[in-house]
């Protein structure tokens, strides 16, 4: 019930609990003697008793408001009241007003009478605060003439309090007070302790408080020998500081209600050695106590919901129950309908309205609650000129947001019918359903992932099954179990276990599959082809992967298997070293025949039968040329990679098509212009060849040609993607299914697979708007630059506004060109001058000028710059001078913008220099009116 302050010079009175009446009682219990004076911390009177007026013989209407130097002068050395007594009011009280001492030692003074006598006097000072006054502190004193300050009469204490300009403070404060003198006897209880223990003031006042505990609060005390043993315990010990909490039983002249008490001994003044006892009424923190437990009790329920409306609807019936909010509802924000719309109301609330309302877009409190997400509260909402309905029979309310969901509205016929305490618990009552409604919606999330992973399952193109740690089976798709012998550690759908073999075809053990290595490992295995032999000895070919999955203490549980039958691959495989064998064959028989240069190549573009004219054309020896890589020839020579690139493509064009090619071209390997005549077959190229420089004198070297390149990223932007696509669900799906259950490593490793995912991505979206700069691109049309401009800077004003950005431009002008594609060629620029400011907010200059028929432009930023070393690397693909950690990005912004330069005719450059800035310059053509003007 209680428990002890272990220091007993503990303070007793702490600031912030005081309320003005506790500060002056305890003023007044250590100064109460003589007359009693109180003076404002600007040294003027503001209360003073009769045995003070009876002193200076003055009338209280003209001292009040007087300052204290009209009835006190301070006395210096010399006999009091005497001549040499000189009026120092600016020493009296100022000194002490502005000294934070609590001493209350006597002070000589003279009083001045109202005929202008002096009356040698003490004056005890104390300051205490007043929490509801606009002044921060008073002044209490207690003013005893000379000639009776050491009287062996005593005047009645607890008269004196009565009697006290102060007790009017101590009534009106919400606490219970009892003072007891050193005889533990009640020296004085005010009518606060009166009322919470159902006393009366005259029956207990000069009584042993032991025996009013035991005769008269053993019937209105929950357990009273518990309250008496402690209570009583501190008058046997009145060291130190007691505080406890005790409940006080209904009666006809008390009411139920807990209260906490609060003791301690006085030190000083008429009643040192005795105890000053106070109670404070905590009933309604009690209350809300309880109502704060069960409320946790019923979110526990809340929880339990199925769907959104049961959730409320659960919400609703606690909010009554438990929180005494008769009228309570529920609001969801719809989306579609753009409305907050009752989702739950509880009976009383569908009592009060025949049809609860609905808040569309802008409407009502409601509406401003949600969208600020700020609760409010109202003793008569009807004061607000957004209410929703002024004739509403509803007065109070409070309206709280539930997150992004909507709100919930409780309210109450009666005006200040709620409190802070209220909206305190109902703050946590809207927080504990947004949570239940994120757990709906994450199960249903969860639940509609979970069906979409059995869908993957249901329509994967390949065998996919899942393993536990002893090697069972536990999911397989159709595939899988359609697939004779696929190569998990057990059949999946076959009662005789087939015979693996490895790509070697030697016996693979089941200790050696794919899935037994993961689940050894801890590590995935990847690309391993194995054969599956049955009883007919009929085998079957596969392409399996296989990857682990940890549980939450890092051993592996689970072991998913994918697998592809490449039986027909590994058949045509066979076809084709037979076809390339008969066809080696052919070669050399007619090889010797062939009077014009020739040489064969494989698929893959490597030199396979070479005769000895196409060595000499080649300046190198037929054995040096068998085996090699056709570009490698050519690089060696050439100062370009356009031949290469160039007859590569036609070969590669012949293969595709299986059509017969004939082209023309300059070849620097053999310094002469060449005709070529490509024959493709299934196993390769056969190339003929001769030279024709003396009937075609051609100047130009071969043009750069990327359209490998552009083939390459367009497949690789297409047939990557899915793949791609699939590591990231997978990977998404072990974060979300066993996330909770990896330790960090695992959490780590997921993390960098995802950001390696996520790069990946960026990288073939990069590398797809590069490749397709030619291909799909728009006409050139007339284009307004500053249009574009404008566009590009709405779509980065966020960039631009975090950044402190500022964008300067000159006047810019009409080209033509590709609209989309300047607009990308300005972003790019845009986003690489914000990127490299360096530390300062960036500045950004746009000018442009006209030369010819062309407009030059410039985009100057005072970043960071570059060294002039790679000047040339940032206009090449994915080439980065940085560190992904001190800047973002995939190193193709520059090559884009060059590429669509290039696509318009112009060109691009770069001036830079290091800590100063950088200036990309490039050329577009004007629109041809203009030209024509010039």
């Amino acid at each position: 019930m209680s428990e002890r302050a272990e220091s007993t010079d503990s303070t007793f009175w702490t600031a912030g609990e005081d309320h003005g009446g506790l500060a002056g009682y305890r003023a007044l219990v250590e100064l109460v003697d003589g007359g009693v004076v109180q003076c404002s911390a600007d040294g003027r009177l503001v209360a003073l008793d009769e045995t003070f007026l009876e002193l200076t013989t003055d009338a209280r209407e003209r001292l009040l408001g007087e300052p204290v130097s009209a009835v006190f002068d301070s006395r210096r050395d010399g006999e009091a009241g005497s001549d040499s007594t000189v009026s120092h009011s600016s020493e009296f009280p100022s000194d002490f007003l502005a000294d934070d001492t609590t001493d209350t030692e006597p002070i000589p003074i003279d009083v001045r009478t109202a005929d202008g006598d002096r009356i040698p006097c003490t004056i005890r000072l104390k300051r205490f605060s007043a929490a509801d006054d606009d002044d921060p502190n008073y002044f209490v004193g207690i003013v005893d003439p000379v000639e009776s300050a050491h009287t062996d009469e005593q005047p009645d204490q607890s008269l004196a309090i009565a009697q006290s300009p102060l007790s009017s403070v101590l009534e009106e404060a919400d606490v219970g007070v009892f003072v007891l003198d050193s005889n533990v006897d009640i020296a004085w209880i005010n009518e606060t302790a009166e009322r919470y223990f159902g006393l009366e003031r005259s029956a207990v006042i000069g009584r042993d408080k032991r025996a009013v505990i035991a005769a008269q609060l053993e019937d209105r005390i929950a357990d009273f020998s518990t309250f008496r043993d402690t209570v009583t315990a501190t008058y046997d010990d009145n060291t130190y500081v007691e505080q406890f909490e005790c409940r006080v039983l209904p009666g006809d002249d008390r009411e139920p209600r807990w209260l906490e008490h609060r003791s301690h001994p006085i030190e000083s003044g008429p009643y040192a050695g005795g105890r000053i006892e106070l109670y404070y009424d905590v009933t309604d923190r009690r209350r809300r106590t309880y109502q704060l437990r069960r409320l946790n009790e019923a979110v526990t329920d809340w929880l339990e919901a199925t769907s959104e409306v049961d959730a409320a609807e659960r919400a609703c019936h606690s909010l009554r129950d438990v929180l005494d909010l008769e009228v309570n509802g529920v609001f969801r924000y719809d989306p579609d309908a753009q409305a907050l719309s009752p989702i739950a109301i509880s009976e009383p609330g569908k009592a009060l309205f025949d049809e609860p309302p609905t808040f569309e877009r802008g409407e009502g409190i409601a509406w401003r609650v949600y969208e600020s997400g700020t609760p409010e509260i109202y003793d008569d909402v009807r004061s607000d000129p957004d209410v929703y309905n002024l004739e509403t029979r509803i007065r109070s309310e409070i309206i709280l947001p539930i997150g992004e969901y909507g709100i919930i509205i409780a309210g109450s016929e009666q005006p200040g019918a709620f409190d802070r305490g209220d909206l305190s618990l109902l703050k946590i009552a809207a927080s504990s359903l947004e949570s239940t409604f994120n757990r709906i919606e994450n199960e249903r999330q969860l639940e509609r992932e979970r069906g979409q992973m059995e869908k993957l399952l249901r329509t994967a193109p390949v065998a996919i099954a899942v393993t536990d740690a002893d090697g069972e089976i536990v999911r397989a798709n159709r595939h899988a179990t359609d697939l004779p012998g696929f190569p998990t550690q057990q059949a999946v759908n076959s009662e005789e276990t087939p015979t693996l073999y490895d790509a070697d075809g030697d016996p693979l053990p089941p200790e050696r599959t794919p899935a037994a290595r993961a689940l050894a490992r801890g590590e995935p295995v990847i690309d391993v082809e194995i054969a599956a032999e049955d009883a007919t000895g009929e085998r079957t070919w596969f392409i399996v992967n296989a990857a682990p999955i940890f549980d939450a203490e890092g051993a592996v549980e689970r072991v998913i298997t994918v697998g592809e039958d490449i039986t027909k691959l590994k058949t045509h495989q066979r076809q084709l070293e037979r076809r390339k064998s008969e066809l080696e064959t052919e070669l050399s028989e007619i090889l010797g025949r062939i009077s014009d240069a020739f040489y064969a190549l494989d698929e893959d573009c490597r030199f396979t039968h070479v005769n000895d004219r196409a060595g000499a054309l080649l300046q190198r020896s037929p054995d040096e040329l068998r085996g090699r890589h056709l570009s490698e020839v050519y690089d060696e020579s050439s100062d370009t990679e356009s031949d290469a690139d160039r007859i590569q493509q036609q070969f590669h064009d012949a293969l595709t098509s299986q059509e017969r090619v004939s082209f023309e071209s300059y070849d620097a390997t053999a310094d002469a212009w060449l005709e070529f005549n490509a024959y493709p077959s299934e196993t390769g190229l056969s190339v003929y060849f001769r030279d024709v420089t003396e009937r075609k004198t051609y100047e130009r070297q071969l043009e750069a040609s990327n359209e490998r390149l552009e083939q390459f990223a367009y497949a690789a932007s297409h047939d990557l993607q899915e793949p791609l696509r699939m590591v990231s669900s997978y990977l998404r799906l072990i974060e979300q299914r066993y996330g909770d259950d990896l330790d960090a490593d695992g959490v780590e490793f997921l993390e960098y697979a995802t950001d390696g995912a996520d790069r990946m991505r960026a990288m073939i979206d990069g590398l797809l708007t590069y490749s397709r700069v030619e291909t799909q691109g728009n006409s050139l049309e007339p284009v307004d630059l500053e249009q574009v401009l404008a566009d590009v800077r709405e779509d980065m004003q966020f960039r631009i506004a975090e950044t402190n950005a500022e964008v300067r431009t000159s006047s810019l002008p009409t080209v033509r060109g590709d609209s989309d594609q300047l607009r990308q060629v300005f972003q790019n620029l845009l986003s690489n001058a914000i990127e490299y400011s360096g530390d300062e907010p960036p500045k950004i200059d746009i000018s442009s000028e006209r030369v010819g028929s062309e407009w030059h432009l410039a985009v100057t930023d005072h970043g960071i710059g570059i060294e002039s070393d790679d000047t040339e690397r940032v206009f090449e693909v994915f080439q980065r001078l940085h560190s992904r950690d001190t800047h973002d990005g995939t190193g193709i912004g520059l090559a884009v913008c060059k590429r669509i330069v290039e696509r318009h005719g112009g060109e691009i450059g770069i001036d830079t220099e290091p800590g100063v800035g950088t200036t990309i310059s490039l050329t577009l053509p004007a629109v041809e009116s203009d030209a024509g003007q010039e």
